[in-house]
């Protein structure tokens, strides 16, 4: 169990029995208690005095055995809190610079609960948030298998170009020539990538393997699995989510935004990118309300349990790890079906542009919260 990566493997481990556990013994609860019952409901009905006797001896024996349930369902909680809460402590001194936990409150413990008492058992901030957000998504997560992004077909180039064309079609006249020089420019890969063409597989595979969804293309990353050793070889970055817009209208409108805003400068949008990001890189947010941007307008998948910063950064950890080679790898990251507009906390497009020259868009995507160095627009305008 070495690194980050095998560490938050093992505390998704536990997580996983704590919830298999509460559904089993909770499960063997209910059924106990309803066959005592039913002995006794039996044995009640008979003709002898005697029988009916052992009916209410039957029935007096069921909260006993429901209480031992409750126990060996809160002792079980207990003994795994305790393990999960050690593995934590390791995470958050040793790879995230945090001071030690706090110890446990074994109360919510004391007596069996649903997930929200085990949650609450654990000292507020590090511990708890990173418990809430790994068992929040346990139920929807999901994994792949390397073999499956390895044999999942390439894309298909007239695909792409068929969107690229249908998008344009709706940007608004003005702006389409900007537009197409934008997308057709070869260090730009957002409609190879976030475009409406792409398939809801191949944002699986990027989120858990990687896998660009242009694989295949020309001037797609030369994504493989080495036959050897099995070892995943890419340098495609990928974060915690991978999305795409879901139509041309959609994947239009932000960047009209953003041209309508910059054709205001008296220099154009040239002058508007020289001005703010004077570096020649300009990291541009647009929020979801002023891009025009509602649920259903993206789609994608995201890394289960990653809804803190340290719970995220160790998913990314553990996929690295489930990507090396045989005998050294990790089994595969969780990651969930994702609305990023609907399910973000503070959701929008990123936009990328460089200068080399000319300014150019590089990418550009929906997504659930500006990165760190982002702009917003409306600091720009």
């Amino acid at each position: 169990m070495n690194g980050p990566g095998g560490v938050r493997r093992a505390v998704e481990s536990l997580l996983h029995a704590h919830h298999d556990a509460l559904r089993s013994l909770g499960g063997a609860a209910d059924a106990a208690r309803d066959r005592v019952t039913r002995v006794a409901e039996v044995a009640r009905q008979a003709d002898h005095p005697a029988v009916r006797s052992v009916g209410d001896d039957v029935a007096a024996v069921a909260p006993g055995v429901e209480r031992a349930m409750a126990d060996l369902t809160a002792a079980t909680g207990t003994v795994l809190a305790r393990e999960v809460h050690a593995l934590l402590d390791l995470l958050a001194v040793s790879h995230h610079g945090l001071d030690p936990l706090p110890a446990l409150d074994l109360e919510p413990l004391a007596e069996p609960a649903d997930s929200r008492a085990f949650v609450a058992a654990f000292p507020a901030g590090f511990a708890r948030s990173y418990v809430a957000t790994v068992l929040a998504d346990l139920p929807g997560g999901a994994t792949t298998s390397k073999a499956e992004a390895a044999a999942h077909p390439g894309a298909d180039q007239a695909a792409i170009d068929a969107a690229r064309e249908r998008i344009l079609a709706v940007v608004a006249p003005e702006h389409r020539a900007r537009v197409r020089a934008w997308l057709e420019h070869p260090d730009c890969h957002a409609v190879e990538i976030h475009g409406p063409q792409v398939g809801d597989r191949e944002l699986e595979l990027r989120a858990g393997w990687t896998r660009p969804p242009d694989h295949g293309t020309d001037g797609a990353d030369k994504w493989r699995v080495r036959e050897d050793d099995q070892k995943v070889v890419s340098e495609h970055s990928v974060g915690i989510e991978a999305s795409r817009f879901t139509s041309p209208e959609a994947f239009a409108r932000p960047l009209g935004v953003l041209l309508d805003a910059a054709s205001r400068h008296p220099d154009g949008l040239d002058g508007f990118l020289d001005q703010h990001f004077p570096a020649g890189i300009a990291p541009i947010f647009i929020d979801a309300d002023r891009a025009g941007l509602a649920p259903g307008d993206a789609t994608g998948f995201r890394g289960a349990g990653t809804g803190t910063p340290q719970a995220a950064k160790d998913w990314k950890k553990l996929r690295n790890s489930a990507m090396k080679k045989d005998g050294e790898c990790l089994p595969p990251v969780h990651t969930v079906p994702y609305d990023p507009i609907q399910e973000g906390s503070d959701s929008g497009a990123r936009l990328i542009f460089k200068k080399r020259g000319t300014w150019s868009m590089t990418t550009y995507y929906p997504t659930g919260e500006p990165a760190y160095d982002n702009v917003r627009l409306e600091e720009l305008t």
